[in-house]
């Protein structure tokens, strides 16, 4: 599947889809309606906008979670089981399942790539993600927590502070009405 063409469909469409290929998973980030600290998860709205869209690209609807097409699947991970379970467990098993791409939050796509790939992050999977967060805010709050609970919190925290820095550059250039999106956009 082309995460990337799928990913300008919707940036077209005004919902802000990053790819990341490494996982074969697009970022999904809803402003405002986003996220609070305990669930991270793409919102029903968010959801229903994608599904719209994916439908209007010849993708066909298998259940409330999983798209066909010509191009393969694509599908939304199951939401988690309650408040304190890990926010990309179920991003996960559906990357290792290597059946089509997934969509996620910015802050699954973080704790799953580190889990992956951690202390040996190459210096061009660290720039991916530093452009994710500039684009897509993730709550690198609780990627730390739950890099804790796996013991892998202390490699985290050199990362981090680029992420927080890329994070506070995006935050401060769209409140100067200066922000440029990198995301991919279809051309029509």
């Amino acid at each position: 599947m082309d995460i990337v063409e799928v990913a300008s469909w919707l940036n077209q469409s005004r919902v802000s889809a990053a790819p990341c290929v490494w996982l074969s998973a697009i970022s999904i980030f809803v402003d405002e309606h986003y996220e609070n600290y305990d669930y991270d998860l793409i919102g029903p709205a968010a959801r229903h906008r994608i599904s719209d869209l994916l439908r209007q690209h010849g993708f066909r609807q298998i259940n409330g979670r999983v798209f066909e097409g010509s191009q393969g699947r694509i599908e939304f991970p199951r939401p988690t089981r309650s408040l304190a379970s890990d926010p990309a467990e179920e991003l996960e098993v559906v990357v290792d399942r290597r059946a089509g791409a997934v969509f996620a939050t910015p802050t699954q796509i973080l704790l799953a790539t580190w889990r992956r790939e951690g202390p040996q992050l190459s210096s061009e999977r660290q720039s991916d993600l530093v452009s994710l967060v500039r684009e897509q805010p993730a709550n690198l709050d609780k990627v730390r927590d739950w890099l804790r609970r796996s013991g892998c919190e202390a490699d985290f925290r050199h990362l981090k502070a680029r992420l927080a820095a890329a994070q506070e550059e995006g935050f401060e250039l769209r409140r100067q009405g200066k922000f440029r999106s990198e995301l991919p956009r279809k051309k029509e």
